[in-house]
């Protein structure tokens, strides 16, 4: 008797739960999630179009698995639940590519990809050959590696071939200094959830950078510092581990409180810092509101005339204002939304300094496809 009850409870309970997820999956397919906040992408919807033919060559299945996948019930909650079981109780070195060390998250790279790389290096050195090669003025590139380096650095993670990186820019790009700002970086430079160096920890790099191109003396580096929390970058909701947010630490003067910032897509001049861009889907947009394709920041306190123009990616938002310092105007191009033969138009690049700052990660990436 007893072990026909228990047959029965365990029946009970298996058709419950099987029951509550159908529900669960028909409410999902009638109220579709459109985008995943915590992991900034669009979620897969249910296949249009079903045909005999994609039926037959897999592409409606392979949507649907996707879909399945990303529209499951309860999805965060699973997801948390994956990630802690394999970093903690597993003890597994990462979970979907993303490891976590002394509470600082990074993607793990074992190789870069040759063929992005190859075309990253290939647009910067078009922009050489076309804008910069014959207008005067001094010319840097410098690299920025990923927290994936430290990791290999430190604690023996893979790590992507950084030396053969560093020299296929050196040889693309041999009219331009190469500056090392390596040595002037350890992985709590970084934020812990975000790939982005954090402001108030890059200031050996400013003094690298500005002692290489001259400007070490109109940079006086003192600054206050100030805070905005919470942050949750990027791999705050990629690591589904729920960490604690970071703080964005900002630095400001007298000098970077005066600085302008002209927008040549909007027509319209604003400051440093964008304190709406904080309360949006990425708070690192606080540093010069994010992506923008061409900048300029104005220094009406500068003791010089020279002016620098900086190719970057988003590193370089919150840089720059610290080198802005020991220029008259320093403009912002990313290539990623401007298609360089335009640049003539809006900046007059003769006898002006040009500093290619880059990143490992956006030169490894389609970004500039």
């Amino acid at each position: 008797m007893q072990k026909k009850v228990k047959s029965i409870v365990v029946t009970g309970v298996f058709v419950t739960f099987l029951t509550f997820f159908a529900v669960m999956c028909a409410v999902r397919y009638f109220n579709p999630t459109a985008v995943s906040e915590s992991e900034r992408r669009p979620l897969a919807q249910f296949p249009e179009n079903i045909t005999w033919e994609g039926i037959v060559d897999k592409t409606v299945i392979d949507d649907f698995e996707e879909y399945s996948v990303d529209q499951f019930p309860f999805r965060e909650f699973f997801r948390s639940l994956k990630a802690n079981f394999q970093l903690k109780v597993l003890c597994l070195n990462e979970n979907n590519g993303l490891a976590v060390k002394d509470g600082y998250i990074a993607k793990i790279e074992q190789d870069f990809t040759q063929e992005l790389v190859d075309y990253s290096i290939g647009r910067l050195q078009y922009v050489y050959e076309t804008l910069l090669k014959d207008n005067g003025g001094d010319k840097f590139v410098a690299v920025i590696p990923d927290k994936n380096y430290f990791l290999a650095k430190d604690y023996g993670y893979p790590s992507p071939d950084y030396d053969k990186l560093v020299e296929d820019i050196k040889v693309a790009l041999g009219g331009m200094e190469y500056i090392d700002i390596f040595g002037e970086l350890e992985l709590t430079d970084y934020y812990r959830t975000d790939t982005h160096w954090s402001q108030d920890r890059i200031g050996a790099v400013v003094d690298k950078l500005a002692e290489a191109m001259g400007a070490a003396d109109r940079i006086n580096g003192e600054y206050t510092e100030n805070t905005l929390y919470p942050f949750k970058g990027v791999y705050y909701g990629q690591s589904a581990l729920l960490p604690k947010p970071d703080t964005i630490v900002y630095l400001t003067n007298e000098i970077l409180d005066s600085c302008t910032v002209f927008d040549y897509e909007t027509g319209q001049t604003g400051k440093i810092y964008d304190f709406e861009k904080f309360e949006g889907n990425d708070g690192y947009d606080f540093f010069l509101s994010g992506t923008k394709a061409l900048l300029r920041i104005d220094n009406p306190n500068a003791t010089t005339d020279k002016e620098l123009i900086i190719f970057r990616d988003s590193f370089g938002s919150s840089i720059t204002p610290l080198l802005a310092e020991g220029y008259k105007s320093v403009y912002l191009v990313d290539i990623r939304y401007v298609v360089p033969d335009i640049l003539d138009r809006f900046i007059d690049f003769e006898n002006k300094d040009v500093l290619f700052l880059y990143s490992a990660l956006i030169l490894n990436s389609k970004s500039f496809k």
